[in-house]
């Protein structure tokens, strides 16, 4: 048994939480996540009918079935995305009842998560976007490797100052019910509706444009997108702001499809 197996053990014991931080043997920060008990299937009935009424199969509910299967899940999807070259933290240690994780601080100064470094580019229009375009960037070169991530958004992407990137948070595999082209049209989904709420409006053109730009080549997954905007578009009429932070996230959202549909890609200079 090696140190980090040792730790993971002895530190499995005392741990209530699902994931906390802690210093191990010359590593900054190691990140141990603690198996944990299945999800209801109940919580997941809404978006179900959701997805199956307004026909968008990229809502389909990504089951997380908890335990040592949401264990090995993560560890399954890291392996097969370090393999194609993408970065996600290191694994230092796995067995049934839990996860060691190299934070993923360590590869580069000065991270955080791409919410976060949105936020705090709130006054700062263009290198907010500089940062929304890398991000775009990144992900695509994730779909360009026919692959995709588990859960796209904001949170579960970290950034250095250097706009590189590491994806983190893998304990579910939408790959398990949905094909490959819908799973990245649901990347995007989830990345638009993480980050068009860090926006103003005249921001948030110049975002659609970018992600024009970048997906539209790639047709199927670009119409695939806007035609999921189109099958939303009704709910524009609805005042979601006076549902607090989550109904101005899902109104930026539907602004963000609003202008993807009448907005053109830039031509080829």
């Amino acid at each position: 048994m090696n140190k980090f197996s040792k730790f993971l053990k002895n530190s499995l014991k005392s741990q209530d939480e699902s994931i906390k931080a802690y210093q191990c043997d010359g590593h900054a920060k190691v990140w141990l996540k603690k198996a944990t008990e299945r999800h209801s299937i109940w919580i997941y009935l809404p978006l179900k009918w959701t997805a199956k009424i307004l026909q968008i199969k990229a809502l389909t509910p990504i089951p997380n079935h908890g335990g040592a299967a949401a264990i090995q899940c993560e560890v399954k999807r890291i392996q097969d995305l370090q393999d194609l070259g993408i970065p996600t933290a290191n694994i230092l240690a796995v067995n049934n009842q839990g996860l060691l994780l190299e934070d993923a601080g360590q590869v580069g100064a000065h991270v955080m998560q791409l919410d976060h470094a949105l936020a705090m580019l709130k006054d700062d229009s263009e290198r907010k976007l500089e940062f929304f375009e890398e991000a775009v960037l990144a992900i695509q070169d994730i779909h360009l490797k026919k692959s995709y991530l588990s859960e796209a958004f904001a949170r579960n992407i970290l950034v250095n100052k250097n706009k590189e990137f590491t994806f983190i948070d893998f304990e579910t595999d939408p790959g398990h019910v949905l094909d490959v082209e819908t799973c990245q049209i649901r990347d995007w989904l989830c990345f638009i509706f993480s980050t068009a709420y860090r926006f103003t409006e005249e921001e948030l053109k110049r975002a659609c444009q970018i992600f024009i730009n970048v997906v539209f080549p790639y047709r199927k997954i670009f119409k695939g997108v806007k035609s999921i905007g189109w099958k939303l578009r009704w709910a524009k009429k609805f005042r979601f702001e006076k549902l607090g932070s989550d109904g101005k996230r899902i109104q930026k959202c539907l602004l963000f499809f609003h202008y993807l549909e009448d907005q053109e890609p830039l031509p080829m200079i």
